[in-house]
């Protein structure tokens, strides 16, 4: 079976198949947006639906001083509750959460919690603040989404959402406005969905609503069923990748496989692996998903604290000023690590003056991720870990990203390497695998153990995660630090390594069962397994041996041979001339040579090699043929004697000359020599031309340099002007909103209903009044209006819209509603600030109260005016600064006029009454004009058109006054009383005839 290494690296936590304590039982989707983001979360929400069973908390970059408006943007597009978070808010199914301004907001057990952000730092990564801890808290259950905006805060939090086994989605960088914050996230390689907003969220209904993500149905039983389904996934990769996941935790590849069983939506896991076995693309992403590394610098600051602290003040005590320190840092993931233990040795080699060559070998098996190390260039949402000294003396800045300076970068040698299958490192001073080991069956964790005691030097150093343990291999440390997972190597211990593993699936283990010899004890069957015997065997009798093979790289080591043997400086290689000392280098390859030439064994007697024995060096090789595959090898061994003893020859075999292998290798590199020089002399040539053109190319390079010298001058000016205008957009903004507020509270205040329509007659915004009567609601905005009927308004309402649109006409009609209330509706053109018309407004005032009133005053009017109809009675109004009279028809008519006949001026009317009568009048109503008496009263005659004089009783009082107190309005009420004058002197006359008759 072969054995491969399962990378991870640095991590302080539990196992991530754990599950977390939370108070929710849903998902929760931590959104990232920053500039350009809100186009994006409109578009996102336009096409959620209200009920996604998820929980949304979005976090932006907010101005400390500008009040958000996203609640009441986002508010157009979604039926969902939305929030602005307070401290200690429990999140709650299809509800969405904003975080306020001035704040970073983290996430524990379901709770959001609020923290002020610090003041006066110049960089703050809230959207890496909240997916850390929402991938902490909901784990496998966190869902990251990132959105436009520009940098790179959101990278490390989708980082820590895919490492605890949350998914990442990000907005596609075509429909990004602005692409920074997507392509820092997408550069990750971590991320499962790269869509355009819309689709995004399509993509995460049909994520959650997924049967294995519901819970409805677990994967689990789907294996119990048929176990084979799990074998052939990881057959299937080890096919394609070369790697055998054999030794990783079952659970753990059930948890990633879920995932992506979801994420295709298929329901059951034999339609993925037929999917799978015919997928480049999915193998591909299935062994990333498998293979993620996340790591951050510094992880566990307290851990690194006491590795400084403990460590590596005796590590540099117990190494030779002359030797160099070396350092393995296994499964070194994307490189943190292995740059946070040289910025720590490097920091401590400055404070003590100590001048030390180091070297760090960080291996991984996932090329791209050594890739990403080699480059050293990390985001800037870095500074987040480190301090900001750390930054400035071992990072330069290069755009929005900083780049590892050279002096920790040559400390560190990145090499691709197999922790279980290629041969560890020897003679390492100090061993970093940090939580690696919790991915790894419990006896296969032993084994790497073990090899890594072998690795480290006597006293040697090895620094764990913080969820991993030695187990069996206690014994052969001591302990340094228990809590940070420090201990140092114990010298003497002889640890058990399992050459052949035995496999982690039922499967397998079957499969070994069955290739076993079996014997029967005390009543029990035992196994063996014949080559693994056979294997131990050969290491106590046979010689230090090396197998190789055709080109000459080491497949495999009989006994200790780590005293000729060595790993070289500089990038690591397991060849085996290059692992030897140069002197001897050159023997052996002189002798496998002729071993290749010849079926016998070829042997070079003593040899006296000082550096490595003070004995004498026997070495021996044979080639070795497979028969079975064609495959050629070649065996080499090493045996020392006594220098006093005689040689004694082994088997028969071929003897060279010592001298003459030196002349034949001399001869050998004189004619690769020349052939190098040769070849050297044509690229010499080729490069002196080649120079000519970089010449001229340099030439036009430093002409295009002062051009664009000149346009950056321009462009400077520009973002200048850009500043100023942005300053004055900001200001224009805030007049818009708080003229918005004010336009809101308006219309809800004074309940006057409004419907605008822009020039296409498209609904474009309805307050509530105007939607209850017309039945228009808010997810009708964007129709056309003759897309909806409105017979229960009037048939002709449509039809008067178009007519408003065309002539620009008010039309005002009254309208009632489904509880006989009156509205004054009216039609008017929508005009902009330049006068030019951009749609139609509608309005809907009550005039329920003044349709009721009008009638109370009508009926009031009319059996006012019948009564003084009946009494003979007519009103009259005196304008006293304009002398002009009004009146009443019945006052002209009592007299027998015309109305109008008399005249409207005052003067027309005084000189109708009686001479006798005139003076008493006109100083009765000068008298209440003064404000002597409170009104003016008076009985006279007046002449009527027949010519007669008729009795009339006048009665009135001033109603109103101007500014200065001087009357204005002298109203009254007049009403004929002739009749009861000619009583009143027909009873005197009989009462005169009485008088005289007495």
């Amino acid at each position: 079976m072969e054995n491969q290494q399962v990378n991870k690296s640095g991590d302080t936590r539990k196992s991530h198949d754990s599950t977390a304590v939370s108070a929710v039982d849903f998902p929760v989707v931590g959104i990232g947006a920053s500039a350009g983001g809100l186009e994006a979360l409109q578009e996102f929400f336009k096409n959620m639906p209200p009920d996604p069973g998820v929980a949304f908390v979005i976090v932006q970059h907010l101005s400390p001083d500008y009040k958000s408006l996203m609640d009441e943007l986002l508010a157009r597009y979604t039926k969902m509750t939305i929030h602005r978070v307070e401290d200690g808010m429990l999140v709650e199914e299809n509800h969405i959460y904003l975080i306020p301004p001035r704040m970073n907001m983290t996430i524990f057990h379901g709770k959001l919690l609020l923290n002020e952000q610090a003041p006066g730092r110049s960089l703050n990564l809230p959207i890496d603040i909240f997916l850390r801890s929402l991938a902490k808290d909901q784990e496998k259950s966190a869902i990251g989404i990132i959105l436009s905006g520009t940098g790179s805060d959101g990278t490390l939090g989708i980082r820590a959402i895919k490492e605890y086994g949350g998914i990442a989605m990000v907005q596609d960088d075509q429909t990004a406005k602005f692409d920074g914050m997507p392509r820092s996230s997408i550069s990750t390689g971590m991320v499962d969905f790269i869509l355009p907003p819309a689709k995004l969220a399509d993509e995460l209904v049909n994520y959650v609503k997924h049967p294995l993500i519901r819970k409805t149905e677990q994967i689990e039983h789907q294996i119990n069923k048929d176990e084979n389904q799990l074998s052939k996934v990881i057959s299937i990769l080890r096919d394609h990748k070369g790697v055998d996941f054999s030794n990783y935790k079952e659970n753990t590849i059930i948890r990633r496989l879920e995932k992506r069983i979801s994420i295709n939506r298929f329901d059951r896991i034999d339609d993925y692996v037929r999917f799978l076995a015919d997928n480049q693309r999915e193998i591909h992403l299935l062994f990333n998903e498998l293979l993620i590394g996340v790591t951050r610098f510094f992880r566990d600051e307290e851990s690194y604290n006491k590795l400084s602290e403990e460590v590596l003040n005796n590590l540099f005590k117990q190494t030779a000023i002359n030797e160099t320190l070396r350092v393995w840092v296994a499964g070194c993931s994307t490189g943190e690590e292995a740059y946070s233990i040289a910025i720590l040795l490097k920091e401590f080699m400055h404070k003590n003056s100590i001048h030390k060559e180091v070297k760090i070998f960080a291996t991984d098996i996932d090329s791209n991720s050594l890739e990403y190390a080699g480059a050293g260039q990390y985001p800037d949402s870095i500074i987040s870990d480190i301090s900001p000294d750390i930054i400035n003396r071992y990072f330069t800045r290069k755009g929005e990203r900083f780049q590892v300076n050279d002096s920790i970068r040559s400390m560190v040698i990145f090499a691709r390497h197999n922790l279980l299958q290629d041969p560890p490192f020897s003679k390492i001073d100090i061993i970093s695998c940090r939580n690696l080991l919790i991915y790894l069956n419990n006896n296969v964790q032993q084994k790497v153990l073990a090899l890594f005691y072998l690795s480290l030097v006597p006293q040697g150093f090895l620094f764990l995660g913080s969820s991993e343990s030695l187990g069996n291999m206690s014994e052969g440390f001591s302990i340094i630090d228990n809590k940070s997972r420090i201990y140092r190597q114990s010298p003497g211990f002889r640890p058990y390594i399992i050459d052949n593993m035995a496999a982690a699936s039922t499967q397998k283990l079957r499969a070994e069962l069955k290739n076993a010899d079996v014997f029967y004890s005390r009543g029990k069957i035992k196994t063996f397994n014949l080559e693994r015997i056979f294997s131990d065997l050969l290491g106590e009798f046979a010689p230090p041996s090396v197998l190789v093979d055709e080109n000459l790289d080491i497949v495999h080591t009989i006994h200790q041979v780590n005293k000729y043997i060595s790993l070289p400086v500089g990038q690591v290689s397991l060849n085996l001339i290059k692992m030897l000392p140069k002197e001897l280098g050159i023997l052996i390859s002189s002798l496998l040579r002729r071993a290749e030439k010849t079926s016998q064994e070829v042997v070079l007697e003593k040899i006296e090699v000082p550096e490595i024995t003070d004995k004498l060096l026997t070495i021996s090789s044979r080639k070795i043929l497979d028969k079975k595959n064609g495959d050629c090898f070649y065996i080499v061994s090493f045996i020392e004697k006594d220098k006093k003893s005689k040689a004694v020859p082994l088997r028969s075999s071929k003897k060279i000359d010592f001298n003459l292998q030196y002349q034949e290798r001399i001869e050998e590199l004189e004619r690769e020599l020349q052939y190098k020089s040769e070849n050297l002399q044509a690229a010499v040539e080729e490069l002196e031309t080649s120079n000519e053109e970089l010449q001229s190319s340099n030439e036009e390079l430093i002409a295009s340099n002062e051009e664009l010298q000149s346009t950056n001058e321009e462009l400077q000016s520009v973002n200048e002007e850009l500043y100023t205008v942005n300053s004055e957009h900001l200001k224009k903004i805030e007049e818009l909103t708080e003229a918005n507020a004010d336009m809101d509270n308006l219309l809800k205040n004074t309940h006057i209903g409004t419907l605008f329509l822009d020039q296409d007659l498209t609904i474009r915004k309805v307050n509530k009044v105007a939607s209850d009567l017309t039945h228009i609601l808010n997810s009708d905005i964007g129709r056309p209006i003759h897309h909806l009927s409105f017979d229960h308004l009037y048939k002709n309402f449509i039809d008067d819209v178009n007519m408003v649109i065309d002539s620009l006409k008010v039309v005002h009609v009254e309208v009632p509603d489904k509880q006989k209330n009156w509205f004054l509706m009216r039609i008017i053109p929508y005009r902009t600030a330049e006068n030019a018309v951009a749609g139609i407004i509608i309005t809907f005032v009550d005039t329920t109260t003044l349709r009721k009133s009008e009638t109370f005053v009508h009926e009031l009017s009319e059996r006012l005016r019948m009564a003084m109809e009946v009494g003979g009675i007519s009103w009259w109004e005196w304008n006293c600064q304009t002398n002009m009279v009004t009146s009443g028809d019945a006052r002209s008519a009592m007299l027998g006029y015309e109305q109008g006949e008399i005249g409207s001026l005052f003067s027309d009317w005084i000189n109708l009454i009686h001479e006798e009568d005139r003076d008493r009048v006109m100083n009765t109503m000068k008298q209440h004009l003064a404000g002597k008496s409170d009104s003016y009263e008076a009985e006279y005659r007046i002449l009527a058109r027949n010519g007669s004089y008729c009795w009339y009783k006048d009665k009135g009082r001033v109603i109103k006054y101007d500014s200065g107190a001087k009357p204005l309005i002298f109203s009254g009420a007049i009403m004929n009383i002739t009749s009861e004058k000619l009583l009143q002197e027909v009873h005197g006359k009989e009462d005169d005839n009485k008088a005289q008759a007495l």
